[in-house]
């Protein structure tokens, strides 16, 4: 039975999106074995099977949450192969969901104490699919931990999470080679450089290429940037985007998050003045 006096709330952050009732389903699981669960819809639109993107919400989102918080994270495009299902623990929270790197970048942000490999099936659901682990396994671990049930009672202790590194910006004769992070909602083109790595450079001047597009101008606020012109601006995370006033910058720069080929740098703007005179 539940240990009404230790309720952990649980949040979901998975790529199942709202048409199908997948999301809907985790919750009929979490509450049928724990009706009291307390579970908040961290995100249901991580991209289809992109790990990095999971990744990336995960560990912008972590430090927001009461402590005792279960993350049941199900981007999982090895669903069904040999790839390890795991619960971590850490100094503040718990992680549940496939061992691919998701979980990576939140759980080593915060001390990892143990990570569990879910081998325990007492704790699934009676019958497990190869095709829905969110469902059979994750849902039903997160709800028996909310629950109050020993992180170490779900299977043995591993030493290993599989990592996920973000790229980190690539210094080339005199500029970064940037990559875009993610893209959100308002279609702001996130990119790997935080404010402290891109201040330095906004204070003497920068020039930042997307594609064909050249950016120079950088605003501390959506308001206080020109219509239609694309501009450089710090997200709440601390990483650098690209915007367009109530516009949609990736539409605009003709970046996807799936492209492998968006060419984005960023250079001090005396360097790129440097160019033309030579020329």
């Amino acid at each position: 039975m539940p240990h009404t006096t230790d309720i952990r709330p649980i949040a979901l952050l998975t790529d199942f999106g709202h048409t199908d009732a997948f999301a809907g389903i985790l919750k009929g699981v979490i509450l049928s074995i724990h009706p009291e669960a307390r579970i908040v819809d961290l995100c249901h639109g991580v991209a289809p099977r992109d790990i990095g993107h999971g990744a990336h919400l995960l560990d912008i989102s972590l430090k927001y949450f009461p402590k005792g918080t279960i993350f049941c994270a199900v981007v999982d495009p090895g669903v069904g192969t040999s790839r390890r299902a795991v619960l971590v623990e850490t100094t503040d929270y718990f992680l549940v969901g496939p061992d691919n790197g998701v979980l990576w970048a939140a759980a080593s942000k915060n001390t990892i104490c143990r990570i569990i490999h879910l081998t325990r099936s007492r704790y699934f659901l009676s019958r497990v699919s190869a095709t829905f682990h969110g469902r059979d396994m994750f849902a039903p671990v997160a709800a028996h931990l909310s629950a109050g049930v020993d992180p170490g009672a779900f299977g043995p202790e591993i030493s290993r999470l599989t990592p996920f590194a973000f790229p980190e910006p690539r210094p080339m004769e005199g500029k970064l080679i940037l990559a875009v992070r993610h893209i959100d909602t308002f279609g702001n083109i996130g990119l790997n450089l935080t404010r402290e790595q891109f201040m330095p450079l906004a204070e003497k001047g920068f020039l930042l290429r997307v594609n064909q597009t050249q950016i120079t101008r950088y605003d501390e606020t959506y308001a206080a940037a020109p219509e239609k012109t694309p501009f450089v601006i710090t997200d709440s995370a601390g990483f650098v985007e690209i915007a367009v006033k109530n516009g949609h910058a990736a539409s605009q720069l003709g970046v996807s998050k799936q492209d492998s080929d968006v060419a984005v740098t960023i250079e001090p703007a005396v360097i790129s003045e440097r160019k033309k005179q030579k020329k």
